[in-house]
């Protein structure tokens, strides 16, 4: 009976899947926005001053500001049958985020210029808040103690906000006519807030064999944290003639610190196990404060050529993200949590509470060109892969919770353009992005909640979209 109690709580710990969170090259900035500013591996004479690229710096001799923000983006997902047939968990969001401010100096040393640039840049990441119920009589316990349809009210809410925000500090150097190095370092501030509640009640029927009158399964999760990483990045550029190459090489985040608060609550009333003659009443309940974060970013490795032409350019650029094994983002303190304690039944807390990441290997790639419209006009295009790390098989197998809500693949376009003058640059443009996946796994199903799955009915697959919409405006003031 005991193994029974902890095995069953250990089942009612959804792992739910919840920024965009799980795609690297979601950003407008990074390698693949060829819009943005310097946003390139290899070089296309930008008059920006931030570039992904530090060793583009070494390129750039004149004292600059910039900023860039998304003055008006709309985001929106739908899962049509996301908990049951007909029950959808839409979002959507309408916002306006200043996302990026950016210097550059240089300092002339033998005769060549050590360019230093900062950053400050915020990824506002996804906001994902959705509910859905079903509030209907039909049959859902056992006739043998509940005969006939049962009055059934079972609800589903989660929300999973996550954002990002880091400064920089580059430098490029130019060490001959066709070769430049760079340097970046990065501070990171990650913070997520993730929340699910589900409960599920039926009305026991009279007749039966039982004379309590309710059964009822809930289930609550909150994690909310913030954590602050380190990491380096190197540049390499070469320029030969119309031919432009770039590399790039990241190194993994190192940790610096970070704080966790979660809050987890379980309850089971009346619950009939497995059709036999025995009904669970359990509860589990913890708030733990000051817990350990641990978040992790891959090594990568970028790829950048340019082809030089009269009157534009095109862009080629990929970037490789290495694997992440299993790891605990949050791993709770074995603390008090399941009651009455048999003995055995609290061995498992730390299990049950934990927050858990692993990331896939991804590649990504960009293709991107820019044309003049006129002498002081250039039109920029571009499209790039964004294709998810989330492990879904993590999401089947954890006994805690995973984060991700993003499993679809993302593809982005950009189209803008550039007015130059001598003493600033203003550039607008319009960004697209859509995303999609028939592998999207349904936390619950209210289609069939019974006795025999713990109310929370049988989970499968199902489809969900992303798309977004953005105006992204840049101005950079040349001194």
């Amino acid at each position: 009976m005991r193994a029974i109690c902890c095995l069953l709580v250990s089942f009612l710990f959804l792992e739910i899947g919840l920024a965009q969170d799980a795609h690297y090259w979601s950003t407008d900035f990074g390698t693949g926005g060829f819009f943005m500013p310097g946003s390139v591996i290899a070089n296309n004479k930008d008059s920006g001053l931030y570039f992904y690229n530090p060793a583009l710096l070494g390129m750039n001799h004149q004292t600059s500001i910039s900023i860039s923000a998304s003055i008006y983006q709309y985001e929106a997902i739908k899962i049509p049958n996301g908990v049951g047939t007909g029950r959808s968990l839409n979002t959507t969001t309408i916002r306006a985020v200043p996302q990026m401010l950016t210097g550059s100096f240089f300092i002339k040393k033998n005769k060549k210029p050590l360019v230093i640039a900062y950053a400050l840049i915020r990824d506002p990441g996804l906001a994902y808040s959705v509910s859905q119920r079903r509030d209907e009589q039909f049959n859902v316990l056992n006739d043998s103690y509940s005969p006939g349809p049962e009055f059934f009210v079972g609800q589903f809410v989660q929300q999973n906000l996550v954002g990002q925000s880091s400064a920089q500090v580059s430098s490029g150097l130019q060490l001959s006519s066709k070769f430049s190095i760079g340097l970046t370092l990065e501070g990171d501030m990650h913070k997520q807030n993730f929340n699910i509640n589900y409960s599920a009640r039926a009305l026991v029927n009279p007749g039966g064999d039982t004379t309590f009158p309710i059964v009822n399964v809930e289930e609550y999760y909150l994690a909310t944290y913030s954590h602050f990483g380190f990491r380096a990045k190197l540049g390499l550029s070469y320029d030969d003639g119309p031919h432009h190459f770039g590399l790039i090489a990241y190194s993994p985040l190192w940790h610096i610190g970070g704080s966790a608060t979660i809050v987890g609550d379980e309850v089971i009333n009346n619950l009939q196990y497995s059709g036999q003659d025995v009904f669970l009443n359990q509860l589990a309940s913890a708030r733990q404060t000051g817990v350990p974060v641990r978040w992790k970013m891959p090594v990568s490795i970028g790829l950048g050529y340019l082809y030089e032409f009269s009157g534009g350019q095109i862009y080629v650029a990929a970037e490789y993200f290495a694997k992440i094994g299993t790891y605990n983002i949050i791993t709770p303190r074995d603390d008090y949590f399941i009651r009455p304690d048999t003995g055995t039944a609290n061995q498992h807390t730390t299990a049950l509470l934990t927050l858990q990441d692993e990331r896939k290997a991804v590649l990504n790639v960009a293709l991107g060109t820019s044309f003049l419209i006129t002498p002081m006009v250039t039109g920029y295009v571009s499209a790039r892969t964004d294709f998810s790390y989330a492990v879904r098989s993590l999401f089947e197998t954890s006994q805690g919770f995973t984060n991700y809500t993003s499993y679809w693949n993302n593809l982005h376009w950009q189209l803008g353009a550039n007015l130059r003058k001598s003493s600033y640059n203003l550039r607008a443009g319009l960004l697209f992005a859509y995303g999609s996946t028939d592998q999207f796994p349904q936390p619950v199903n209210l289609d069939d909640p019974s006795d025999t799955n713990a109310l929370l009915g049988t989970t499968g697959n199902t489809r969900a979209r992303h798309f977004s919409l953005g105006l992204m405006f840049t101005f950079m003031h040349n001194f």
